[in-house]
């Protein structure tokens, strides 16, 4: 579904890329903070890690308001979730975008609102946010947040999609240059090498 929650793996995507910023003793405190924050989360000790996070996240630090707001969402704490999201996205974070988009989306935390919800999510989109794309360019496809339906524009976005590596894309492209669809001809090469890319052991033949 375009709605669902950050799954696990795009999570430990930001963990992995925010806690490699800096060195330990070098960085400021709410950066440390941070850091001490994602190792606890990643040593599963929760509740240790909402309390680097939210000191962290009290500076302002972006990454540490959407990683707790994250963390808050999946708790079902809708209400501060959505607040940090909010701080978070009015400085123009991508990830933090894409969260109150599904926030708005959903009416978690705040009233439900797709229109709202898919302004948020094409300014993630537009800062190249791998989740916000794939949601931009489903929205195009079927005309929805919102948006008019234009399979032009969906396919573009696929495109872009599908270039930073999200398999849900790359699957969507294959299936349109199989079948066709999106205005696009049946191209079964284009098919085949996106099915390579995601299966490279396949050994099917053109």
């Amino acid at each position: 579904m375009l709605m669902k929650k950050f799954n696990h793996f795009y999570l430990l995507s930001y963990l992995m890329l925010f806690s490699s910023l800096c060195f330990a003793d070098s960085k400021p405190e709410y950066l440390q903070e941070h850091t001490k924050g994602i190792k606890a989360y990643r040593q599963g000790n929760l509740i240790q890690a909402m309390l680097h996070l939210e000191n962290s996240a009290k500076s302002g630090y972006a990454p540490s308001q959407t990683t707790l707001a994250y963390i808050l969402d999946q708790a079902e704490e809708n209400e501060r979730a959505f607040k940090l999201f909010k701080k978070a996205a009015e400085k123009n974070y991508a990830a933090a975008q894409f969260g109150l988009g599904n926030m708005y989306a959903k009416g978690e935390g705040t009233t439900k609102d797709v229109i709202t919800a898919g302004i948020w999510i094409k300014k993630s989109a537009k800062q190249y946010h791998t989740p916000a794309m794939r949601a931009y360019a489903y929205a195009l496809e079927f005309g929805r947040l919102g948006f008019a339906k234009n399979e032009d524009l969906a396919f573009q976005w696929y495109q872009l999609c599908s270039q930073a590596q999200d398999p849900v894309c790359s699957r969507r492209l294959m299936q349109v240059y199989k079948n066709g669809g999106l205005k696009q001809a049946v191209d079964s090469i284009k098919a085949n090498k996106l099915q390579h890319q995601l299966n490279p052991s396949s050994k099917e033949k053109n």
